[in-house]
Protein backbone atom coordinates (compact mmCIF):
# COMPACT_ATOMS: atom_id res chain seq x y z
CA UNK A 1 0.00 0.00 0.00
CA UNK A 2 3.05 2.32 -0.34
CA UNK A 3 3.02 4.70 -2.95
CA UNK A 4 6.44 5.05 -3.56
CA UNK A 5 7.46 1.50 -4.81
CA UNK A 6 8.73 0.37 -8.85
CA UNK A 7 10.12 -2.15 -11.08
CA UNK A 8 14.03 -1.65 -12.01
CA UNK A 9 15.59 -3.90 -14.78
CA UNK A 10 19.62 -2.85 -15.57
CA UNK A 11 21.78 -4.82 -17.61
CA UNK A 12 25.57 -4.75 -16.84
CA UNK A 13 28.52 -5.33 -18.84
CA UNK A 14 32.15 -5.26 -17.71
CA UNK A 15 30.99 -4.09 -13.97
CA UNK A 16 29.13 -1.20 -15.60
CA UNK A 17 25.80 -0.24 -16.70
CA UNK A 18 24.44 -0.84 -19.57
CA UNK A 19 20.65 0.06 -20.36
CA UNK A 20 18.18 0.70 -17.53
CA UNK A 21 14.32 0.73 -17.38
CA UNK A 22 12.07 1.90 -13.96
CA UNK A 23 8.56 1.79 -13.88
CA UNK A 24 6.53 3.78 -11.92
CA UNK A 25 3.09 1.75 -11.77
CA UNK A 26 1.61 4.13 -9.02
CA UNK A 27 2.38 7.27 -11.66
CA UNK A 28 2.70 5.47 -14.73
CA UNK A 29 6.08 6.57 -15.58
CA UNK A 30 8.74 4.95 -17.66
CA UNK A 31 12.39 6.02 -17.35
CA UNK A 32 14.35 4.05 -19.70
CA UNK A 33 18.07 4.99 -20.52
CA UNK A 34 21.19 3.77 -22.49
CA UNK A 35 24.04 4.47 -20.57
CA UNK A 36 26.26 5.63 -23.51
CA UNK A 37 23.86 8.14 -23.84
CA UNK A 38 20.36 9.10 -23.97
CA UNK A 39 17.33 8.45 -21.33
CA UNK A 40 13.75 9.31 -21.23
CA UNK A 41 10.78 9.35 -19.00
CA UNK A 42 7.62 8.60 -20.88
CA UNK A 43 9.38 9.07 -24.20
CA UNK A 44 10.53 12.52 -23.32
CA UNK A 45 14.23 13.32 -22.66
CA UNK A 46 15.46 13.36 -19.48
CA UNK A 47 18.76 15.00 -17.82
CA UNK A 48 20.13 15.78 -14.46
CA UNK A 49 20.04 18.80 -12.66
CA UNK A 50 22.57 21.15 -13.39
CA UNK A 51 22.46 22.58 -9.37
CA UNK A 52 26.62 23.36 -8.76
CA UNK A 53 26.49 23.37 -4.77
CA UNK A 54 25.16 21.00 -2.21
CA UNK A 55 23.71 23.26 -0.09
CA UNK A 56 21.62 24.52 -2.83
CA UNK A 57 20.75 20.40 -3.86
CA UNK A 58 18.17 17.90 -2.93
CA UNK A 59 20.06 14.30 -1.68
CA UNK A 60 17.78 10.93 -2.04
CA UNK A 61 19.34 8.63 0.60
CA UNK A 62 18.38 5.61 2.86
CA UNK A 63 18.79 3.38 4.98
CA UNK A 64 19.22 -0.41 3.60
CA UNK A 65 18.93 -3.68 5.01
CA UNK A 66 22.48 -4.04 5.58
CA UNK A 67 22.70 -0.10 7.47
CA UNK A 68 25.16 0.07 10.01
CA UNK A 69 23.16 1.89 13.01
CA UNK A 70 26.34 2.56 15.15
CA UNK A 71 26.56 5.51 16.83
CA UNK A 72 29.88 6.43 14.77
CA UNK A 73 28.26 5.32 11.54
CA UNK A 74 25.19 7.53 12.18
CA UNK A 75 27.16 10.44 13.16
CA UNK A 76 29.18 10.37 10.15
CA UNK A 77 25.39 9.91 8.44
CA UNK A 78 24.32 12.88 9.70
CA UNK A 79 27.88 15.26 9.15
CA UNK A 80 27.24 14.16 5.53
CA UNK A 81 23.50 15.17 5.00
CA UNK A 82 23.45 18.62 6.95
CA UNK A 83 25.61 20.43 4.02
CA UNK A 84 22.61 19.85 1.65
CA UNK A 85 19.51 22.46 1.19
CA UNK A 86 16.93 19.29 1.49
CA UNK A 87 16.86 15.58 2.51
CA UNK A 88 14.25 12.83 0.73
CA UNK A 89 14.09 9.00 1.79
CA UNK A 90 12.32 7.59 -0.43
CA UNK A 91 12.12 4.25 0.36
CA UNK A 92 13.29 2.78 -3.07
CA UNK A 93 16.90 3.18 -4.59
CA UNK A 94 15.74 2.72 -8.17
CA UNK A 95 12.94 5.37 -7.65
CA UNK A 96 15.48 7.82 -6.24
CA UNK A 97 17.87 7.17 -8.94
CA UNK A 98 15.46 8.06 -11.58
CA UNK A 99 14.36 11.46 -9.88
CA UNK A 100 18.30 12.26 -9.80
CA UNK A 101 18.47 10.97 -13.55
CA UNK A 102 15.41 13.45 -14.48
CA UNK A 103 16.75 16.51 -12.28
CA UNK A 104 13.36 16.40 -10.17
CA UNK A 105 16.53 15.54 -7.36
CA UNK A 106 20.37 16.44 -7.19
CA UNK A 107 22.11 13.93 -5.54
CA UNK A 108 21.57 9.91 -4.65
CA UNK A 109 23.77 8.88 -1.63
CA UNK A 110 23.46 5.59 0.11
CA UNK A 111 25.71 2.91 1.97
CA UNK A 112 25.64 -0.74 1.53
CA UNK A 113 22.95 -0.80 -0.92
CA UNK A 114 22.14 -4.13 -3.07
CA UNK A 115 23.39 -4.31 -7.04
CA UNK A 116 19.81 -4.91 -7.88
CA UNK A 117 18.42 -1.91 -6.24
CA UNK A 118 20.70 0.41 -8.20
CA UNK A 119 21.52 -1.39 -11.40
CA UNK A 120 18.81 -0.03 -13.40
CA UNK A 121 18.59 3.97 -11.89
CA UNK A 122 22.52 4.11 -12.36
CA UNK A 123 22.37 3.47 -16.24
CA UNK A 124 19.44 6.49 -15.66
CA UNK A 125 22.19 8.29 -14.13
CA UNK A 126 24.93 8.08 -16.72
CA UNK A 127 22.14 8.15 -19.87
CA UNK A 128 20.74 11.74 -18.35
CA UNK A 129 24.47 12.93 -18.49
CA UNK A 130 25.32 11.86 -14.84
CA UNK A 131 28.08 10.56 -13.06
CA UNK A 132 28.13 8.17 -10.31
CA UNK A 133 31.22 6.43 -7.97
CA UNK A 134 30.88 2.96 -6.62
CA UNK A 135 32.31 1.24 -3.85
CA UNK A 136 32.14 -2.47 -1.92
CA UNK A 137 29.87 -1.85 0.83
CA UNK A 138 30.20 -3.85 4.06
CA UNK A 139 28.12 -7.40 2.24
CA UNK A 140 28.58 -9.17 -0.65
CA UNK A 141 26.68 -7.54 -3.50
CA UNK A 142 26.43 -3.82 -1.63
CA UNK A 143 28.09 -1.05 -2.18
CA UNK A 144 28.14 2.39 -1.62
CA UNK A 145 26.78 4.79 -4.26
CA UNK A 146 26.80 8.44 -5.07
CA UNK A 147 25.38 10.04 -8.40
CA UNK A 148 24.69 13.50 -9.52
CA UNK A 149 26.17 15.72 -12.35
CA UNK A 150 29.69 15.86 -12.51
CA UNK A 151 30.03 19.50 -10.20
CA UNK A 152 27.95 18.25 -7.53
CA UNK A 153 29.92 14.80 -7.10
CA UNK A 154 33.54 16.62 -7.26
CA UNK A 155 31.64 18.56 -4.67
CA UNK A 156 31.59 15.34 -2.37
Amino acid sequence: GLPMTCVSIGLWGNAAPVLGAVYDFNRDEMFTALASGGAWVNGQDMRVGQKQRKDEAVLCTGFPVNTDFSAQALSAFIQDIRSYKKVRMMGTAAFSLACVAAGRADVYHERDIMLWDIAGGLALIKGAGGTFTIEPGRKENSYTVRAANHALLRAE
